[in-house]
């Protein structure tokens, strides 16, 4: 689904992937994307997230139909025999994630080979029209709802109080060359 929200994860790039983890039974993980453009003008159209051979197998997409209906999605699996990571691969059917926008809901099912929780990978945004990366990162988890909803909740109340108390002057908000009495910021 596509929106233009702000996602509560930061970065000095041009596009995030954040990824939640869920394990479904044993073995078995799913991992949600929500893909985020920040700032890459051309938009995102096409991205790769890979999986490690020595850590992920039997690759699975799971993405609702809605998903699947505005995106082409594609898989390999991860080689132990040629040591060859495998990978998640999307493209845009319809319009790009423009500056601004999230598009949330790429589901992949797999095994996890190690111990513990599964945890960040290798992305990279690609232009379909010259198979160039013009982005690449680690995805980034998503806190749960819950961290999400006391962040919003923090900054709104920070944002009233900042309106009901007024604020401080600083020498960077006057001419100091007038006033050398106003405190530093």
């Amino acid at each position: 689904m596509l929106m233009g929200l702000s996602a509560t994860w930061c970065s000095a790039a041009y596009t995030d992937i954040g990824y939640a983890a869920e394990n479904v039974g044993g073995i078995r993980w799913q991992y949600t994307y929500t893909v985020r453009n920040i700032s890459l003008t051309s938009g995102i159209e096409e991205f790769t997230i890979w999986f490690d051979v020595e850590q992920y197998a039997n690759l699975q997409i799971e993405s609702a139909p809605t998903v699947q209906s505005e995106w082409s999605e594609v898989i390999w699996q991860p080689e132990p025999s040629l040591l060859d990571d495998g990978g998640y691969d999307a493209i845009a059917l319809t319009a790009p994630v423009a500056v601004g926008d999230l598009y949330s809901g790429f589901k992949l099912s797999f095994d996890w080979l190690q111990t513990g929780t599964p945890g960040p990978q290798a992305y990279e945004v690609i232009d379909p029209d010259t198979i160039r990366t013009v982005d690449s990162g680690s995805t980034i988890l998503i806190p749960e709802p819950c961290g999400i909803i006391l962040v919003l909740l923090g900054g709104c109340f920070a944002r009233l109080r900042s309106r009901s108390v007024p604020s401080t002057a600083c020498k960077t908000d006057i001419d100091t060359e007038t006033s050398s009495e106003w405190p530093d910021c």
